[in-house]
């Protein structure tokens, strides 16, 4: 039976040859075998069977190990990238509506976390970057829908997101906007005490200066700039 890890990782390679080290990396962490770069060879021809039993093998053995190309690799990881910069793209050029709603499809890629059930130190390391990209995404379609005048439809997001992660201070930055310019300016001063208190009693360090500058304007009543907010 072939080891989903092998296609796991040739998928997230995107097109680019995926070496018999870094493979022999992912499986056994470092800790491989004597008999690895065998195995290595043998899962892979197992996995090849596979596939060609579903009736199509991509994988092609080069020389820095083996590699799926993009126009054959239909993954999760792939569309969302490309759905996401797509949306950038639209954000750039001043489309904003169409910005939204083509991250909003990116966004609904998403089914769960990523890699789940792939245990080791390089998947781990995928997983936290495939979820760093996520959580960009719902920050750059927060800002375009801030700057489209849209508050109130990202508090509830945000709020719950920032309740899961409570060191990101971009995305409290986001909600403290968003409850400002929909006239809830206590909350967003709550938020930014709570988000105070635990950086210094957990690790003695203040909020960044954009979060202390956004601080200031609410507590002056003043309205947070629109085009501060990042396409």
């Amino acid at each position: 039976m072939t080891h989903p890890k092998v296609l796991a990782l040739l998928l997230l390679g995107d097109g680019a040859a995926v070496s018999v080290d870094r493979v022999v990396e992912a499986l056994w962490d470092d800790a491989p075998p004597s008999t690895a770069r065998r195995q290595v060879r043998n899962r892979v021809a197992s996995l090849r069977r596979v596939l060609k039993g579903h009736g199509h093998d991509p994988i092609q053995t080069v020389a820095q190990g083996y590699r799926i190309p993009a126009c054959e690799a239909e993954c999760d990881s792939g569309e969302f990238r490309r759905l996401s910069e797509r949306a950038r793209a639209h954000a750039r050029d001043g489309s904003l509506p169409d910005a939204v709603r083509t991250m909003d499809d990116a966004l609904a890629v998403w089914t769960g976390p990523a890699l789940m059930g792939l245990t080791g130190k390089v998947f781990e390391a995928s997983s936290h970057r495939l979820e760093e990209s996520r959580y960009a995404a719902i920050e750059s379609r927060a800002a375009w829908q801030l700057r489209l005048g849209r508050p109130d439809v990202i508090i509830g997001e945000l709020s719950e997101l920032v309740a899961a992660k409570p060191y990101r201070q971009q995305l409290l930055y986001l909600y403290m906007s968003a409850l400002q310019l929909s006239g809830r300016a206590a909350e967003a001063l709550k938020a930014y005490e709570i988000h105070r208190t635990r950086l210094n009693e957990e690790l003695g360090i203040e909020p960044g200066q954009a979060l202390q500058r956004l601080h200031l304007t609410i507590l002056r009543d003043e309205q947070p700039i629109a085009d501060s907010f990042p396409l």
